[in-house]
């Protein structure tokens, strides 16, 4: 599943020559950081993104059983941050409200530098799985966010 998700959501195509975030998953899942996933889940967000001035990947996995965050820079995990995305961006993800995530992205994403966060849902429909992704630069609203 993991792959499917590099290969729909991500979009590297080749390009890309350092870490990704498959590779990634596959090293939490091996060492069972992500046991709260199981074949029976409901439904599965993911946040992730790349900031490319530090190097440093950032992800958040969530399902209704469990979430769990981490950093990843120059081969060294980090789990102690709580707060990698807003709360307001995991809850649009979780309603998977694209729309809304769109003008968000429209009137409140930060100029510069720009970042961009993948997210994508995966659900069980008719006995298959599904991948639904949306691309899309972070926003913030300090009113709102801080």
């Amino acid at each position: 599943m993991s792959k499917e998700i590099e290969k729909r959501c991500t979009g590297v195509k080749g390009k890309w020559k350092g870490t990704t975030f498959h590779e990634l998953r596959t090293k939490l899942y091996n060492e069972g950081k992500l046991n709260f996933i199981s074949s029976d889940f409901d439904t599965l967000y993911l946040l992730e993104s790349y900031e490319i001035e530090s190097g440093t990947y950032v992800s958040r996995i969530w399902n209704e059983k469990g979430s769990f965050n981490y950093t990843y820079n120059r081969n060294s995990f980090s789990f102690d941050q709580q707060k990698l995305f807003t709360d307001y961006t995991v809850q649009l993800v979780q309603k998977w409200d694209t729309a809304t995530i769109r003008r968000e992205e429209s009137v409140n994403a930060s100029s510069l530098p720009e970042k961009y966060i993948n997210a994508t849902r995966v659900f069980i429909a008719n006995t298959k799985v599904k991948i639904e992704c949306i691309k899309f630069k972070e926003f913030f609203k300090l009113e709102r966010d801080r």
